[in-house]
């Protein structure tokens, strides 16, 4: 694994953007938010992070999404590109586009419906570690994954 970035500051999420009349992905006005973005002096661009859309895109739009803001970021910043899914496997692909695609560094959460076991969390987060060499973000939502914001003391 590569040493993890120095992120600090200000880390932009942005929103993916969609045509209110066809409803498919908008990519011009992504990559000029994500433009604007790092030249009104953000640290860190992290799309499909925490803003909630990433869940319902089908593979080629997560794709596109991540591929036109790396391609828009262009090592300007370091770059978090949020790879969460339901799926491992599909967790994993994730990963690999992004770290492939240029990105700086990659966040994981469970993504679930069902209450995974400590066992199952650390499978899932070991095997989407193990996929590429950027450093992970291990994300975590109390209120919505029903883990608790801190592992019990052991």
């Amino acid at each position: 694994m590569t040493a993890a970035p120095a992120l600090s500051g200000i880390i932009a999420y942005p929103v993916t953007p969609f045509s209110p009349d066809t409803g498919e992905l908008d990519l011009p006005a992504l990559r000029r938010l994500t433009g604007d973005l790092v030249d009104a002096g953000s640290h860190a661009v992290a799309p499909l992070g925490s803003t909630g859309e990433s869940a319902y895109l089908r593979d080629d739009e997560w794709d596109a999404v991540c591929g036109t803001v790396l391609d828009s970021v262009a090592g300007r910043v370091p770059t978090l590109v949020g790879v969460s899914h339901w799926s491992t496997d599909t967790t994993v692909r994730r990963a690999r586009t992004a770290a492939r695609r240029g990105a700086t560094a990659v966040m994981v959460l469970a993504q679930t419906y069902w209450k995974l076991t400590g066992t199952e969390l650390e499978r899932h987060f070991a095997a989407v570690a193990a996929a590429t060499d950027l450093p992970v973000m291990l994300y975590n939502n109390p209120g919505t994954s029903g883990l608790p914001a801190a592992a019990p003391a052991a």
